[in-house]
């Protein structure tokens, strides 16, 4: 599934991803293909859901590796 995350405020796209979770609903929602990469910050927060903008929820970036992260609820 396509991934948009946003700013912790929900005011501004950061970066997209793709994510093979069963769903967006997962406590850890992992992702690949992240861009741009620099945005996002180890151990902060951001609104993640689908690329239309739904099923967006706060969470924070627990893990990041070259264009891999982990987000958490």
């Amino acid at each position: 599934m396509d991934i948009l995350i946003k700013n912790e405020a929900g005011t501004a796209p950061v970066a997209t991803a793709q994510s093979d979770d069963a769903n967006i609903n997962v406590n850890d929602l992992h992702v690949t293909n992240l861009d741009p990469t620099g945005l996002i910050i180890l151990n902060s927060d951001y609104l993640v859901g689908l690329d239309d903008g739904t099923g967006m929820v706060g969470r924070t970036c627990i893990e990041k590796n070259g264009n891999t992260a982990t987000f958490r609820k």
